[in-house]
């Protein structure tokens, strides 16, 4: 019997959520890479995931909110072993979740050698059966139900928390790449930077982000449909609260310095493509993953940019899970992503 030969579970590790798939369900749990633990005794979590994510801004002193995934990169391997113990076991409904499983953790592109060592040690650390690491856009092309198995181009970004991934993938592997330590955080800091200066309000990371996903878009017209929000903070002169109208064209200035480097760098990424995988490209248009993806009018802002059509699947924040769970429970594809580099077992 094959290593991935019937079942499997998929983890999309990311700097903003750990996503996780199951093949006989589906995802079946997305929640945010936090950890919230002792301060004395970082060795004592008191919290994982959502849970501790709700204590952002919130956290007593004799505790500490840790995100333990940053930039795509394992930062701290045991807190990184515990969040994804804590939540599998969440998700599987039972202790040691994973010990009778075959689980494919997602892995960036631009990952250091000592950055993949992390990784390493914190997926062996959760004893599953067996365990392997994949190249996140290429589970995002997988999980979008992208043909990469034959020897022509195609192009996927993956827009996450902190880093955007382009890659070109040809006869299951990638043919060229790069890697952008910026993604949908970047527009959540620009938000908090501008409504504190145009607004004279601070707030938080979590609401800088609601506003982003509720009236924020890529599009170079507000959509019309949007109206003005009242936002609660606190006065920058006074320090008491404070509530501010902010508008969904006050929500696009803020973001569009950060979405002009994003897309510029997508660009870019096309232009140094070898010659023949981009006239493959422009065949088959680009595909787009990851929860970045989910900005409006970012994929027709994108098309228009590049003069090529942009894909994009109905769930694109689930793709790398999804892919992973299809590479784990899949032994011909695994067999022929391991020959081609992409799959690292462990």
């Amino acid at each position: 019997m094959g290593v991935f030969s019937s079942g499997g579970v998929g983890i999309d590790l990311g700097s903003a959520n750990v996503t996780i798939f199951l093949e006989s369900e589906g995802v079946v749990l997305r929640e945010p890479s936090y950890v919230l633990a002792s301060r004395d005794d970082p060795d004592n979590v008191l919290a994982c995931g959502r849970d501790a994510r709700q204590m952002l801004g919130r956290t007593p002193r004799a505790a500490m909110l840790v995100s333990p995934v940053m930039d795509g990169a394992v930062g701290d391997i045991e807190m990184t072993t515990t969040l994804l113990r804590e939540l599998s076991e969440k998700a599987i409904g039972r202790r040691r979740a994973l010990d009778r499983t075959r689980v494919v953790v997602s892995m960036g592109l631009g990952v250091t050698r000592v950055e993949r060592a992390a990784l390493e040690e914190a997926v062996k650390a959760l004893d599953a059966r067996r365990a392997a690491l994949v190249r996140s856009t290429v589970a995002a092309a997988v999980g979008a139900g992208v043909s990469i198995d034959e020897p022509k181009g195609v192009m996927v970004v993956n827009i996450g928390g902190s880093t955007t991934e382009v890659a070109v993938l040809s006869a299951d592997g990638v043919a060229a790449s790069r890697s952008v330590r910026t993604g949908g955080m970047a527009l959540d800091e620009a938000i908090i930077r501008y409504i504190r200066n145009e607004k004279g309000l601070v707030i938080g990371q979590r609401t800088a982000e609601d506003l982003k996903i509720d009236i924020g878009s890529a599009g170079k017209q507000e959509p019309e449909s949007a109206e003005d929000v009242l936002l609660r903070g606190r006065d920058v002169r006074t320090g008491k609260p404070a509530t501010v109208s902010v508008s969904p064209k006050d929500v696009n200035k803020a973001i569009l310095p950060p979405l002009q480097t994003l897309l510029e760098n997508i660009r870019e990424a096309f232009e140094n493509t070898p010659p023949e995988l981009a006239a493959d490209i422009l065949e088959r248009g680009v595909y787009l993953s990851g929860g970045g993806a989910r900005l409006e009018g970012l994929r027709e802002r994108l098309s228009e940019l590049l003069s090529m059509p942009v894909h994009m699947s109905g769930s694109p924040e689930d793709d790398v899970a999804a892919g992973a769970g299809a590479i784990a429970a899949d032994e011909r594809l695994a067999f022929r992503l391991r020959k081609s580099g992409c799959l690292i077992e462990l």
